[in-house]
């Protein structure tokens, strides 16, 4: 094996144990952050809506890093999925004092987001179908 050889190969070690590392960070920052979350909630003794919002982002980066191990890739809707969560928040935090051109451009993010998500899941299946070849079917 060539010097370069080993060296590219040490090097794709290094980054996939880096890689591993910083996704058990992440994990568990964001963990975390959902224990403090509970925690200012058991102590306010309610639970507001964007309180729980964010509680459910947390959860969402939980879940790719879980099938980034997993997978070794994160679908595109993943962090589509984390950026309507966080539209939502949005709205919910800026309440009634929010001016109704930005509630409309912020529900138009959404709605265009969620869009771009059905465009990508149904791309994916198509993709996926043309791809088979005979007798590939599913059950076959």
């Amino acid at each position: 094996m060539h010097f370069e050889e080993r060296g590219d190969k040490l090097f794709s070690v290094l980054f996939r144990y880096a890689e591993k590392f910083v996704l058990i960070l992440v994990g568990g920052f964001s963990f975390g952050a959902i224990i403090q979350i509970s925690a200012k909630i058991f102590a306010a003794g309610s639970v507001p809506l964007a309180d729980l919002l964010l509680i459910f982002i947390y959860i969402e980066i939980m879940a790719m890093a879980q099938v980034y191990f997993v997978r070794c890739s994160v679908p595109f809707s993943y962090p589509m999925f984390i950026a309507v969560t966080a539209l939502s928040r949005l709205i919910v935090l800026h309440g009634k004092d929010i001016a109704p051109e930005n509630l409309l451009y912020e529900s138009a993010a959404i709605l265009l987001v969620s869009v771009s998500i059905l465009i990508v899941r149904y791309g994916d299946r198509f993709s996926r179908k043309e791809d088979r070849g005979p007798g590939d079917e599913p059950g076959a």
